[in-house]
């Protein structure tokens, strides 16, 4: 599937429509039931899916394509049309989401194999990212609004979490660096980056896992890289591990 996120942005009232392409490059045709779900992101950057219309944040009523099933013939392409009509009464500052699921169906086939308990029967299922940001929304901005050690006797290695605010009126992509200077010697550690998504007016916790018999006093700085702005947020705090 290409793209796997849909952006419509527009004022109420209008229809909008973007197009995303679905590639066969097996031997084999395939059907897909199309379907729609809610969904959040916890804290922890978990995502949960509600049923389509239960989020507050929801767009999925909004969002419809000319078929409910589609067929995708083997070594093919196929380019489904999604159509937004955003409501006339839409607000014009809150971003809004939903998913679109593509289903694959068991064939005659499967089907077949199925009833004869004959071996294990794999089915498709992609999700297509949906969002709806107001025209007049252009804010970008994440805010660190905590770094601290995690405590967790049970955990197999030692963490710290750097707390993130979306405080800006627009989905936002980033990547959160976070480095270790050993204040006694200065040898420096650096931690593998983790990219996140934000939608506005969310939080979420990022944790780093730290090197094993880490010993010392550290000076913690975490860094994040807002994408497609050279705009940067920093914030440092003392360890002693």
């Amino acid at each position: 599937m290409s793209p796997t996120r849909l952006f419509f942005t527009g004022n109420p009232g209008e229809k909008v429509t973007q197009t995303v392409t679905l590639q066969n490059s097996s031997d084999k045709d395939y059907v897909f039931n199309l379907n729609y779900k809610d969904w959040v992101r916890e804290e922890d950057g978990n995502k949960v899916y509600l049923d389509a219309g239960s989020s507050k944040t929801s767009n999925a009523a909004w969002v419809s394509t000319l078929e409910n099933a589609v067929t995708i013939p083997a070594k093919s392409t196929k380019e489904i049309v999604v159509t937004m009509q955003i409501p006339a009464n839409a607000s014009k500052s809150d971003v809004t989401n939903s998913m679109l699921f593509f289903t694959q169906l068991p064939q005659q086939a499967d089907q077949a194999r199925i009833q004869n308990g004959i071996g294990i029967i794999t089915l498709f299922e992609v999700g297509l990212h949906i969002f709806y940001t107001p025209s007049g929304n252009h804010t970008k901005s994440l805010d660190i609004t905590n770094i601290s050690e995690v405590s967790n006797e049970k955990a197999a290695n030692r963490k710290v979490s750097v707390s993130i605010q979306n405080d800006g009126n627009t989905i936002n992509d980033a990547t959160v660096e976070f480095e270790l200077t050993n204040t006694d010697t200065g040898k420096e550690i650096k931690l593998p980056a983790i990219s996140i998504s934000m939608l506005p007016k969310t939080n979420q916790v990022v944790q780093f896992s730290l090197p094993e018999n880490i010993s010392g006093n550290f000076l913690g700085v975490a860094i994040i890289k807002m994408a497609g702005s050279n705009d940067l947020r920093v914030g440092e705090k003392n360890f002693k591990f």
